[in-house]
């Protein structure tokens, strides 16, 4: 079976693809993977072949994401990432329609319109996957991850369905028209799912499959990427052998005041007691004279590092909160926007972390009581020790090609 996997976003995007197309190849499968340029050398480096296109600039990502932050109004702050990434889409249709003319499937994350476009202008099969927070109405929680009971989320999902429609199907459908195709009603939340089988790649043990998914709805676990060994630097093995230190990072978000939020850190980490290991990320936290108990580190693989800490503050994002909790080790979120409010809600929800926080309200002794409670909750540790053990014992992305073959092999 000749597979495409597409996929938009950052590093946290890009990883369960990865996942899912070493495991597509060693099922003996051909895989090609399409994203960003920037990424050829991530997909080279765990053997997924790789069709690049053109990325953004940094300048572009930043002025798109400082616009993001600056929106209050979270439907408003959709319809900025949609602008964004309308544009990219829509120059790729022509590339990808020439790809899936040469798959057998396409396989795309929810905000590649531009694949599912092509695919249907093709007549190539296509999957849809849900790996952020499923794009699909629910029983059991409402759209912001808060339940309001099976009526009121219902109705819930109906008015934000309603709002996100209106605001988004203009943004989306010249896609669907630069591949030839009819304007779609719905884009986000019904025309670009698929009518042949749909894979939510999230933990039955953080998300239970809902009664309103249809029978093409299949939640198979995290796609976790196995990556060669790391060996890390000389100094960080040093810095964590002899206790677990805490983790606080905020991966590829940026747009915030870089040296304020390091100066909370600082402040909320004074007399701790503990080793901070302080991830640097896209926004440069770190960028200044440290104490001797923090170590500044640039990129550390998540599955490496949450292993051997002993908690971790982060920003929400759908892979590192699942890095977290396959980890086994209780979390805090602060959050900047998109699905970060929800995963810290779900971290909440199922015990091993407090409610999130915004990034506007983070202060140096919230956060300090945050660690303390991070550090000595035994009962928040214990459900987080056992989430983890549930995790671990998933093989999500094994069951993602079974479906896949399942539906499509026998085709």
């Amino acid at each position: 079976m000749r597979v495409l996997i597409v996929t938009v976003g950052s590093e946290g995007d890009l990883q369960p693809f990865l996942a899912l197309g070493k495991r597509l190849l060693a099922e003996g499968h051909d895989v090609r993977l399409s994203a960003s340029d920037g990424y050829a050398a991530r997909a080279d480096a765990v053997g997924v072949p790789f069709a690049g296109r053109p990325s953004w600039n940094e300048a572009e990502f930043q002025a798109n994401y400082l616009r993001i932050l600056s929106e209050k109004n979270k439907l408003r702050q959709l319809t900025v990432v949609i602008e964004f990434l309308a544009q990219e889409q829509h120059a790729a249709v022509p590339q990808l329609m020439a790809l899936a003319r040469e798959a057998d499937v396409v396989i795309n994350s929810p905000l590649a319109i531009g694949a599912v476009a092509a695919a249907r202008a093709v007549g190539t099969p296509q999957v849809s996957v849900h790996h952020t927070w499923p794009l699909h109405r629910a029983r059991g929680h409402g759209p912001n991850n808060i339940d309001f009971g099976p009526v009121g989320n219902a109705l819930a999902w109906s008015v934000v369905g309603g709002g996100v429609r209106l605001a988004t199907d203009k943004l989306l459908n010249p896609v669907v028209a630069a591949a030839g195709l009819p304007p779609w009603r719905d884009v986000l939340f019904d025309a670009s799912h698929s009518r042949l089988l749909n894979l939510i790649a999230i933990s039955p043990s953080v998300l239970k499959h809902d009664p309103l998914f249809e029978s093409t709805y299949r939640t198979t676990g995290y796609w976790f990427l196995e990556e060669p060994e790391y060996v890390p630097p000389d100094d960080l093995a040093a810095f964590i052998a002899d206790e677990p230190p805490v983790v606080i990072g905020f991966g590829s978000n940026n747009g915030f005041d870089a040296r304020a939020v390091t100066k909370q850190l600082l402040e909320a980490v004074r007399g701790l007691g503990r080793r901070v290991v302080l991830q640097s990320g896209w926004a440069g936290l770190g960028d200044q004279e440290l104490p001797p108990n923090i170590f500044l580190a640039d990129f550390v693989p998540h599955g490496w590092l949450y292993a051997r800490a002993a908690c971790v503050v982060h920003h929400g994002g759908a892979g590192t909160t699942a890095a977290a909790f396959r980890a086994g080790i209780p979390q805090a979120v602060v959050w900047l926007q998109g699905d970060q409010l929800h995963w810290g809600r779900r971290i909440a929800q199922l015990g091993v972390g407090p409610p999130p926080r915004h990034h506007h309200a983070l202060r140096a002794g919230w956060l300090r009581g945050t660690l303390d409670r991070l550090l000595t909750d035994s009962g928040m540790a214990a459900r987080a020790r056992a989430l983890g053990t549930a995790i671990r014992e998933e093989d999500g992305a094994g069951m993602a090609v079974r479906a896949i073959e399942d539906v499509f092999v026998a085709r």
